[in-house]
């Protein structure tokens, strides 16, 4: 078995074993050309070739530099990306090679149990899954949908909610507002920069593979929702909605018709993403859609010598911060800064 590295961004190679693996978004060159685009980053990967040059098994992860120190996370600001692989063999081949960096390894697994029985990894976080099967006919989807968000959909037409597909700067201006708005003032979180928006936007615009729908209300945005697709998959990636505006349902509203959008797109599956453990009531919202549910898990490899306190010194320092910038007395868009300057050490 052969390793090589490529460049999964520029390299045909990649794009088209990712195909064959049925990665996910998060292994696709649009989204790596994302990270690369916003916070500067370069993703890797790793992958065995057979006697024949043909692609086995493949790794993608980025070195990430920063006041934590240095460490390889596969891979950074997405919700998972598993290794594709198939073989505990093809595993330690590639795990050896990046254990060769010397550096603390962090890896986020929904799909490949090889990880999971690997005692040299630590699992530092656990968070839920959700996706829907979208290979039943629209009627039966819509029997799986719990009664309250039925519901709550039939109340937003009878609101007089307006579906809008924008591609327009207006949408992704109203999307950032709202998504800030409910970071900051509901979680007391910091917002990802609009810089990270705007290149998901272009790359997937470059793909056909970006979807955002609004819900209006009298002519005044009241949701958002950003999908995504990448091959058969339709990701529904960010939500936000107006907090006055929940009586109006806007979110059951547009989950319903990114499932109708995912039929007509042909896509197989509807993919929720990750739900904190300490988010019940997104984890609930989601079950009740019909959703099948399942784990992602967090794991690290800690590289000889590496001790935890300098990452616990950094995620102090991050808490701190994210505390003091998303005080409700600091304006708005000094948060908003914050939020593009501090955003990448969370990677």
């Amino acid at each position: 078995m052969t390793v090589i590295r490529v460049n999964p961004v520029t390299d045909p190679r990649w794009q088209q074993f990712v195909d064959h693996a049925r990665g996910s978004l998060f292994h696709s060159p649009p989204w790596g050309r994302v990270l690369s685009d916003t916070y500067g980053l370069k993703p890797q990967a790793l992958m065995t070739i057979d006697s024949a040059g043909n692609p086995v098994a493949g790794i993608i992860y980025c070195q990430v530099s920063d006041l934590a120190g240095d460490r390889l996370v596969s891979l950074p600001f997405s919700d998972y990306c598993d290794p594709l692989l198939t073989s505990r063999e093809e595993w330690e081949v590639l795990f050896g090679e990046l254990r060769k960096s010397g550096l603390p390894i962090t890896f986020r697994c929904r799909r490949c149990p090889i990880p999971l029985g690997d005692e040299r990894l630590i699992l530092i976080k656990k968070a839920r899954w959700h996706g829907i099967d979208l290979s039943q006919g629209t009627e039966a989807l819509w029997k799986n949908l719990a009664e309250t968000s039925r519901r709550s959909i039939r109340k937003a037409r009878r609101e007089r909610l307006k579906l809008r597909a924008s591609d327009d700067e207006t949408f992704l201006q109203g999307f950032y507002r709202l998504h800030h708005t409910i970071r900051k003032h509901k979680y007391r979180l910091l917002a990802q920069p609009p810089a990270f928006f705007a290149a998901i936007r272009r790359r997937f615009q470059e793909v056909d593979g970006w979807f955002p729908l609004a819900a209006e209300h009298d002519g005044q945005l009241v949701g958002t929702t950003v999908f995504l697709r990448w091959n058969e998959t339709l990701y529904y990636k960010f939500n936000a909605s107006q907090s006055a505006a929940l009586h109006l349902r806007p979110n059951d509203f547009l989950l319903w018709e990114g499932i109708v959008l995912g039929k007509s797109l042909g896509c197989s599956w509807l993919d929720l993403g990750l739900s904190d453990e300490d988010q019940p009531g997104l984890v609930r919202f989601k079950r009740h859609f019909g959703a099948q549910e399942g784990e992602i898990r967090f794991f690290r490899y800690r590289a000889s010598g590496e001790t935890e306190d300098r990452e616990k010194e950094m995620l102090t320092f991050l808490r701190e911060i994210t505390g003091l910038v998303t005080d409700p007395s600091i304006p708005d868009e000094i948060s908003s800064r914050a939020g593009a300057l501090f955003y990448r050490f969370f990677a």
